[in-house]
């Protein structure tokens, strides 16, 4: 707890400063400093109780000289202690991982109780005008349109049960974007890589159709020639999204196969608040078995969930201004499993935040419904 209490102190004393500073600048509007410092309690119940704590701390920085350029730095530091860290023999390696060409990911401890890692996923140039955009380092390259799952997603893809990181990856790449219009754009993006088997360079253009946003993509991904199409758009009152990608290999390899990743959903919020949303997943390279962690290295724009098919229904409730309800659901049709996400949000006061959550796996393997997997989560959240 000592040592808990030090780590948080550290962190605020090294933010307070840089904070300071953006408000003193003579022209501070070119400077812009944000992040937040989270405290998360996990509950891991299995064959066994285990209690795991995480302080994850994030500060971005942006430098804007002038209309057409900017610089943009966004650092994560997570301090990890408790029974997982003493249970998982090289549990430092597995947190720090580094899926990019450039390795900015690094331990600065790395003890028996205790790992604290830390890793810059933003940092890129950009320079843009009314026309063009090129941005080049780390950054996102988000071509994902629906809400859970995105087959789109060919440089960034990110598992739904890591609900921590909102961010989410970034790539090491170059991205150029030119827009012609309302809704009309062509951009081409590539990630920095030593062999075409670990590339991803591809090109989508994105136009406006009868209300709809359509975008159509097409390049090499990690192996794979891939083409797909995505949109975004309402039938009635309801928003309709989807994508659907497909993937073949350019040259014979062991594993390698054609398959298609294609997901559909509908969002509708109520007139009481009430906001409900559904989506499905077709995966036809299905690949093992369900990993709250995140898929590893598994995880993949045409591997996003391990089985043929997924079903996922959430809805969620304002029962007070400052209280929000949710409970999210996955089904996979012929699996006999099942996922079930609860979760309660409070804001507590501005830019202090409380999250109560669940992520609890269902097996029906001998006609009996059973929990094989809790995890509870209790996190205080500060922005600033």
């Amino acid at each position: 707890m000592k040592l808990r209490v030090k780590l948080i102190l550290l962190i605020i004393a090294v933010n307070l400063p840089l904070l300071v500073f953006s408000q003193q600048l003579e022209e501070p509007s070119k400077w812009q400093i944000n992040g937040y410092l989270k405290e998360m309690v996990t509950i891991i119940k299995s064959d066994s109780v285990l209690v795991d704590n995480l302080i994850h701390h994030r500060l971005n920085l942006e430098w804007t000289p002038n209309e057409h350029f900017s610089v943009n730095l966004g650092m994560r530091n997570r301090i990890f202690t408790g029974d997982l860290v003493q249970a998982i023999p090289g549990y430092s390696s597995f947190v720090d991982t580094n899926n990019d060409y450039f390795d900015f990911s690094w331990n600065s401890v790395d003890r028996k109780k205790v790992v604290v890692n830390s890793v810059f996923d933003r940092a890129y140039i950009e320079w843009r005008n009314d026309e063009w955009e090129i941005r080049a380092g780390r950054q996102r390259v988000n071509w994902g349109t629906n809400v859970v799952w995105n087959p789109n997603d060919l440089f960034n893809a990110y598992s739904f049960f890591d609900f921590d990181y909102e961010e989410r990856p970034g790539s090491d790449a170059i991205r150029v974007t030119r827009y012609f219009g309302f809704a009309s754009s062509l951009e081409i993006a590539a990630t920095y890589a030593d062999n075409m088997d670990d590339m991803v360079a591809a090109a989508m253009w994105k136009f406006n159709k009868k209300g709809y946003d359509v975008q159509l993509i097409s390049g090499i991904a990690q192996g794979d020639f891939t083409a797909g199409i995505g949109w975004a758009g309402n039938v009635g009152l309801a928003g309709f999204k989807g994508e659907i990608t497909y993937f073949t290999p350019y040259e014979q390899r062991v594993g390698g196969e054609t398959s298609i990743a294609g997901s559909v959903g509908l969002d509708y919020s109520f007139s009481n608040s009430f906001y409900l949303m559904g989506s499905y997943l077709y995966n036809s390279n299905a690949f093992g078995q369900l990993n709250l962690l995140g898929g590893g290295n598994m995880l993949s724009a045409k591997n996003l969930m391990p089985y043929e098919h997924s079903i996922f229904l959430q809805g969620s409730y304002p029962i007070h201004p400052l209280v929000n309800l949710g409970v999210g659901t996955m089904a996979f049709p012929g699996e006999n499993s099942y996922f079930v996400n609860p979760s309660v949000s409070v804001s507590i006061v501005d830019n202090l935040d409380l999250g109560i959550f669940s992520q609890i796996i269902l097996d029906d393997p001998n006609g009996t419904l059973e929990s094989t997997l809790k995890m509870f989560f209790a996190r205080l959240k500060w922005s600033f």
